[in-house]
């Protein structure tokens, strides 16, 4: 009860000018939204960036440009729904520019490949998101050319929430009926 009547705090408060100003410059999606849905991301954004961490890695420093055009790019997804803001996520680490990661691969025979492999972004089951600032922020500012990072790691995020990770996340219709690889349950 206490986190539900917090949220709706947070909701409700009012929008801090300068944020707006970043959405308005770096966001061209939020000049799209009408104006009743502008004002549900907003109070999305109030929840998320309360509850959610940032850090900055690889010497980036995290400043409110970067909080604020991934947290509304992340709520985007949330709009219209019953959500519990990424309950598994806890932090999101931001690097400046692509980053590289350590990966293994079993290539047979008990032979175990290691190689370096170059990231623009990825999420993880539990706790965080990693992304790539020069990444997010093409995305945030080309909303047409299908290449958003922010999207496609929160997105991965939505298909955790019950879970499993099977590209298939739980969304509820218009009926309110739950709906899943067309299968329906109360």
């Amino acid at each position: 009860m206490w986190k539900k009547q917090r949220r709706n705090t947070l909701r409700s408060a009012p929008f801090p000018p300068d944020w707006t100003r970043i959405l308005e410059e770096r966001f061209p999606l939020y000049a799209r939204l009408p104006d009743e849905d502008r004002k549900e991301l907003q109070g999305h954004v109030h929840v998320f960036l309360a509850e959610k961490k940032f850090e900055g890695c690889g010497g980036l420093e995290i400043n409110d440009e970067m909080k604020v055009c991934i947290a509304a790019q992340a709520c985007l997804l949330l709009l219209h729904r019953d959500t519990d803001y990424y309950p598994g996520l806890r932090s999101i680490l931001v690097y400046p520019n692509t980053y590289v990661v350590k990966t293994t691969r079993h290539v047979g025979a008990g032979v175990v490949e290691e190689r370096p492999e170059s990231r623009l972004g990825e999420a993880w089951h539990l706790g965080a998101v990693v992304l790539a600032w020069d990444a997010v922020h093409h995305g945030t500012a080309n909303p047409d050319d299908g290449h958003n990072v922010v999207f496609h790691e929160f997105a991965h995020q939505l298909d955790f929430e019950d879970g499993q990770a099977d590209g298939a996340p739980v969304l509820v219709g218009e009926d309110g009926w739950f709906r899943r690889k067309n299968r329906y349950r109360a």
